[in-house]
């Protein structure tokens, strides 16, 4: 066998294994950001929240990738529409919405809208040809969303029966949209463009628009100055901003958007853990069996893109 060939099957070998990592500890630090979110929603109002916690996770993100920043700077200049893009929708716009999304409903029904978000990506990605879902993929994205469904709900037909939309649903809804448009950007980010320069410039276009939105919006905002705060904030900044975005945009480029969106489905699965391991809540049987559907809804849209 060729030095070549076998170098290609260990990067293959590679993929295999460290992109459902990366898009699995996104989704870990995403579960957190919804929980700090909603700890928040008294002390600070969305816009103001997302600002504070892009400006100083570019900040933080630019410490490291800055050369590289400097390196690819006709890059930047080229392809500024496309990091524009990239910045208003999973930057600026996404958490903002879902930030509002936590102030008008409850988590149950803001995690039982997000598992829309894969079902949303695979459409997407058939819709604009960015890839063609095989009947297995389908399937799989269903069993999903099922498995999302009795997490949340924790099969008890009484908790669907209690559900009551709001307005903070629709937002959830439109954020569902937007995260689905930003999955499907990251496919298609320029060769020219580095995966970590290309975050970094997003973020920053990310910021610009959201003190624009600061300026018109919330002209005076007021920052609270307390430990539970600066705790949550700082966990905002460096896991589910930083590294999540940085995991998420890895396990893009490696699986495409239709089988990387699937792992949001872990979100509820990982919400249920959080929550008996920061508020002492327990999980309850009809969770971990939500949880062993999702799993299972993923590992078929694995298999169905292989075949």
């Amino acid at each position: 066998m060729a030095a070549e060939d076998r170098t290609s099957i260990a990067q293959s070998a590679q993929a295999d294994w460290t992109a459902p990592l990366a898009l699995t500890l996104a989704a870990l630090f995403w579960s957190g950001n919804f929980i700090a979110g909603r700890a928040l929603r008294d002390d600070i109002d969305p816009v103001t929240l997302n600002t504070l916690r892009w400006a100083l996770a570019a900040l933080l993100f630019l410490l490291f990738v800055a050369p590289a920043c400097r390196a690819n700077t006709g890059a930047i200049r080229h392809q500024w529409r496309y990091l524009l893009a990239l910045g208003a929708t999973g930057i600026a716009a996404f958490h903002t919405t879902v930030y509002v999304a936590l102030t008008q409903t409850t988590a149950t029904n803001a995690l039982l809208v997000l598992a829309l978000a894969p079902a949303a990506i695979l459409l997407g990605a058939a819709l604009t040809g960015a890839n063609r879902p095989t009947p297995l993929q389908w399937a799989g994205s269903a069993l999903s969303l099922l498995g999302a469904a009795v997490l949340v709900t924790q099969a008890d037909i009484d908790v669907l029966r209690a559900l009551a939309f709001n307005p903070g649903d629709l937002w959830m809804l439109a954020a569902v949209v937007i995260w689905a448009a930003y999955s499907l950007l990251l496919q298609r980010r320029p060769q020219e463009l580095p995966p970590t320069v290309a975050l970094a410039a997003s973020m920053g276009f990310g910021v610009v628009l959201m003190l624009a939105a600061m300026v018109i919006l919330q002209p005076v905002a007021h920052l609270p100055v307390n430990t539970g705060f600066i705790g949550a904030l700082a966990y905002i900044v460096v896991f589910p901003s930083v590294l999540a975005f940085w995991l998420w945009g890895y396990g893009v480029a490696r699986l495409g958007p239709a089988r990387a969106g699937q792992f949001i489905h872990l979100m509820p699965v990982f919400g249920p853990v959080l929550a008996m391991v920061i508020l002492g809540e327990r999980i309850v049987a009809a969770q971990l069996a939500g949880a062993a559907i999702v799993f299972a809804g993923i590992a078929a849209v694995l298999l169905g893109a292989r075949k």
